[in-house]
C-alpha cells in the first residue's frame, strides 16, 4: 500500500512544530545542575567509547591520534549498492586495518546483491561471510539499494523480506552475528526537493535524485520499504539487528519506539543523526534514552579518503575535535549549545542561528550508548580495547 501523502506532510508538521520546543535562549541552569553537566562530560571523556558506524578507507595516522585522544574505538562499516564498484577494496582495506589494529579498529562486511540471479549466489554469499567472519567481522550490512533501486525480473523492486535472502540471516544467526540495515531513507525522500533559484541543491534528495521517491507512485513508498524490514525483524527472533540511521525513523522517537516494543532483536544507532533529535521535543528524547537505553547506540556515519594531502587531514582532524565536542556537550550535559539551520560539514554556516539545550543524560545511560551497547548488539567489536 503507497503512504498517504497527506500522512507524510502531517509527520512533517509535526516534526516542525515539536523542533520549536528545542530552539531556545532561555537560560534555566541552576548551579547544581551546571556543576552536574561537567561531571557527566568529564566522565563520558573519560571512558571508553565505540563509534559503530564509520567508513574508513586507508590507514591514517590522525584517526589513531583522534582515537587514543578522546578515548574510541571505531567499526569501519563496507557498503554496496548498484553504483558500487569498490567492495572487494573496501573489505580487503577493513581486514588490513582490524588485523593490524584490532584496539582502534573493528569491522562489518557485506556482500554483492548485484549477482543474486546466477546460480549458486546464495552459497558463494555464505562461504564469503564465513571468510570474513573468521577475519574478525562483527557484523553483515545491507544498504538501501535493497528496496530502492534492485529489481525483480518482474519489474518489481527487491525488498529485503524476499525469500533469496532467508539462507544468509539463517546463517547469520547461527554464527551468532549482527545484521545492520540502512532501508530506504528518512522521510523526507517522499517529499519535495529544495533547490535554490541558481539551481543549488540544498539537500540531499536535490543533490541526489535518483533516491528521492517524490511525486513518483510507481516506486516504493517509505512504508513498504519499513514493512520489509519489519517482516525480517520479525521472523528471525534469533538474529540481533541494528537499525542504521535510527532505523530511517529519525523524524520521530515514537516510531522507533514501536518497533523497540514490538521486536526484542531490534536496536538502533545513531548514524549521523543527531540533529533529528534536536528538532524534537527534548524531554520526549530525553525519555527515549532513559526508557530504551540498552537499545541505541553512538555512531556518526563519517568517512575518511583514500589520499588525502596533509592539510586535509589537519582541517579533517580539526572538524573530527569540534563535532565531537558539541555532540558531547548535547548528550551529557545541559548547556544551551550553538546550531544552525544549514549544516556544512558538521559546523553552522553561515552562523548559529539558534541554541538546543543538552540532554545532560545521566552517566550510566552514556556508558551504554558509547560503548556497553556497541558490546552487547555486535559482539567482539571491543577486542583488545583496554
Amino acid at each position: 500500500m503507497k503512504t498517504n501523502l497527506t500522512t507524510l506532510l502531517q509527520a512533517a508538521i509535526l516534526a516542525l512544530a515539536v523542533s520549536c520546543n528545542t530552539q531556545t535562549t532561555i537560560k534555566e541552569d541552576t548551579a547544581g545542575q551546571s556543576s552536574k553537566s561537567t561531571s557527566n562530560l568529564e566522565y563520558l571523556k573519560s571512558i571508553k567509547k565505540i563509534d559503530v558506524h564509520m567508513h574508513i578507507k586507508s590507514e591514517q595516522q590522525y584517526l589513531i591520534d583522534f582515537m587514543d585522544d578522546w578515548n574510541f574505538k571505531f567499526c569501519t562499516v563496507c557498503t554496496i549498492g548498484s553504483r558500487f564498484k569498490s567492495l572487494q577494496s573496501q573489505i580487503d582495506t577493513a581486514k588490513m586495518l582490524y588485523n593490524k589494529n584490532p584496539r582502534h579498529y573493528a569491522w562489518i562486511t557485506t556482500f554483492d546483491v548485484s549477482k543474486r540471479d546466477e546460480p549458486g549466489w546464495e552459497e558463494a554469499v555464505i562461504a564469503e561471510l564465513k571468510d570474513d567472519f573468521d577475519n574478525g567481522a562483527v557484523g553483515v550490512k545491507i544498504w538501501k539499494s535493497v528496496g530502492m533501486e534492485f529489481k525483480k525480473p518482474n519489474g518489481n523492486h527487491l525488498q529485503l523480506d524476499d525469500p533469496i535472502f532467508t539462507p544468509i540471516f539463517e546463517f547469520m544467526a547461527l554464527k551468532g552475528k549482527t545484521l545492520m540495515l540502512h532501508m530506504g531513507e528518512p522521510i523526507h525522500a517522499w517529499m519535495p526537493t529544495y533547490t535554490t533559484e541558481d539551481g543549488f541543491g540544498r539537500n540531499y534528495w536535490a543533490k541526489h535524485p535518483e533516491y528521492s521517491f517524490w511525486d513518483k507512485p510507481e516506486l516504493p513508498s517509505y512504508s513498504d520499504i519499513l514493512a520489509a524490514r519489519d517482516h525480517v525483524i520479525k521472523r528471525h527472533p534469533d538474529l540481533k539487528i541494528v537499525g542504521a540511521h535510527l532505523g530511517s525513523m529519525e523524524f520521530d522517537v515514537d516510531e522507533i519506539i514501536t518497533r523497540l516494543e514490538r521486536y526484542p532483536n531490534f536496536a538502533v544507532e545513531l548514524g549521523g543523526r543527531t540533529r533529528y533529535f534536536m528538532w524534537q521535543a527534548r524531554g520526549k528524547v530525553q525519555d527515549f534514552f532513559l526508557r530504551y537505553q540498552d537499545r541505541i547506540m553512538y555512531g556518526i556515519d563519517r568517512g575518511s579518503s583514500a589520499v588525502m594531502t596533509y592539510e586535509e587531514k589537519v582541517e579533517t582532524r580539526k572538524e573530527m575535535d569540534y563535532r565531537t565536542n558539541l555532540f558531547f556537550r548535547y548528550y551529557a550535559t545541559s548547556d544551551e549549545i550553538p546550531w544552525g539551520n544549514i549544516i556544512s560539514h558538521d559546523t553552522p554556516q553561515p552562523k548559529a542561528t539558534y541554541t538546543v539545550k543538552g540532554l545532560n543524560l545521566p552517566k550510566g545511560v552514556l556508558d551504554k550508548f558509547f560503548y556497553k551497547n556497541a558490546v552487547h548488539w555486535f559482539p567482539g567489536i571491543d577486542k583488545d580495547f583496554r
